[in-house]
């Protein structure tokens, strides 16, 4: 009996190492049909993981653009890192955040950088909320590498204090109602 286990465990273990060479093998020629002829001209320079490590200073895509990365963060659709043109301003940032959360406190929007400028200013607080009435820019600033915009929830709201209330005196109805969501 025990032969018989030998015997099995390496029939298996050959069967899984020419499985994985060929597998391997198959990768990498589909990886490099996949860079080759007229599917190179698709290429979008803004959507790749190639880019630098080092995240404090601007650099350039293929086509000689410069870029840079600001993080995004709070009452947006889509937080996290972008990969952006050298002026961008808070318009496209909104844009390819995905547009604000009904619940952001647009007076408030938080400008960290990662480095104080030569006056020693480390945030900016950025009131965006005459850009969404009027279309006044006038309040926008220029964003640097590894800039963190933060766009706050509003304070106590009414929202919030429904909810508040509602998961003291009934918390099961509470609880149910977040369920459904």
């Amino acid at each position: 009996m025990s032969i018989f286990k030998i015997f099995t465990v390496v029939a298996v273990s050959l069967s899984c190492l020419l499985l994985s060479t060929v597998k391997v093998q198959a990768a990498g020629e589909s990886a490099s049909a996949l860079f080759s002829g007229p599917q190179q001209t698709n290429y979008n320079p803004l959507s790749g993981p190639n880019y630098p490590l080092v995240q404090d200073s601007y650099f350039t895509d293929d086509n000689g653009n410069i870029l840079m990365i600001v993080n995004v963060l709070g009452e947006v659709n889509r937080q996290g890192q972008l990969v952006v043109r050298e002026n961008v301003d808070f318009a496209t940032i909104l844009a390819l955040s995905g547009g604000l959360k009904s619940q952001v406190n647009l007076k408030k929007v938080l400008v960290a950088r990662q480095e104080p400028d030569k006056n020693g200013v480390q945030a900016y607080v950025v009131d965006l909320k005459e850009y969404y009435k009027h279309g006044d820019r006038s309040a926008f600033i220029a964003l640097k590498p590894n800039d963190t915009i933060i766009f706050p929830e509003k304070g106590f709201n009414f929202q919030k204090f429904t909810s508040l209330i509602g998961g003291v005196v009934y918390p099961w109805v509470y609880i149910y109602q977040n369920l459904t969501n």
